[in-house]
């Protein structure tokens, strides 16, 4: 349960629909537990359902596969892929904590009744996680830190302390492209349209103004 700390020390009995629930409290609290900044975190955590996923699909193959489509019996036990897919993500990402998650995943496994189902959902759930985290292993996450500052006019200067700034070059887990969807680049400096809307903001934003509305007084101290 949430309340447990760690969870993913736990054994809860799997089951048909809690053992997707169980392995993703497992994987927030590993990740809360090396308490990593959100960008990593969110890494691991998609690895982790991306690898779980195919490793039922590939058994109920009801959907597109996220990356791979593994050949699997109808009979194969989804707990135990499902488990064994999550187990080997979290085991592999921290090398320093692979020994205490494999026992974490032998525990969570030893309560699912030994079977031929059960050997080869975790076959299945392993072969899975292999090719996930070889789809990942030079996704960009582990880019050095390049970024210097530009001061350049009209160039936004981040003020918070930066981190992961690298992450825009990591390989995104659904898009083509990190700039798929990204918007046009803003007006330009020289262009008649920046110069009217600056002029805009300088008069609507002087304090004895006589353009800007009671209304719009009210908003902008309200969200200041």
């Amino acid at each position: 349960t949430p309340s447990r700390w760690p969870p993913w020390a736990g054994t809860p009995p799997p089951g048909h629909a809690v053992v997707i629930t169980d392995w993703d409290e497992k994987a927030v609290a590993y990740v809360l537990g090396r308490n990593p900044r959100p960008p990593p975190a969110e890494r691991i955590i998609a690895m982790t359902h991306v690898a779980m996923f195919d490793a039922v699909n590939a058994i109920e193959r009801k959907y597109r596969p996220y990356l791979v489509q593994l050949p699997a019996s109808e009979t194969s036990s989804k707990e135990a892929a499902a488990a064994a897919a999550a187990g080997s993500i979290l085991a592999a990402v921290n090398p320093q904590m692979r020994v205490e998650m494999e026992k974490v995943l032998a525990n969570y496994l030893s309560a699912i009744p030994d079977s031929l189902a059960k050997a080869e959902g975790i076959k299945l759930g392993e072969a899975v996680a292999t090719k996930i985290l070889e789809a990942r292993a030079n996704d960009g996450s582990n880019s050095p830190d390049t970024y210097r500052t530009n001061t350049a006019p009209g160039v936004y200067v981040p003020t918070p302390t930066l981190f992961a700034v690298a992450w825009p070059q990591v390989k995104p887990f659904a898009l083509a492209s990190a700039s798929q969807f990204r918007p046009a680049p803003p007006i330009a400096l020289s262009s008649a349209e920046w110069a009217a809307d600056y002029n805009e903001i300088k008069s609507l934003g002087r304090i004895d103004t006589a353009s800007r509305s009671p209304q719009q007084t009210e908003a902008a101290k309200s969200w200041l």
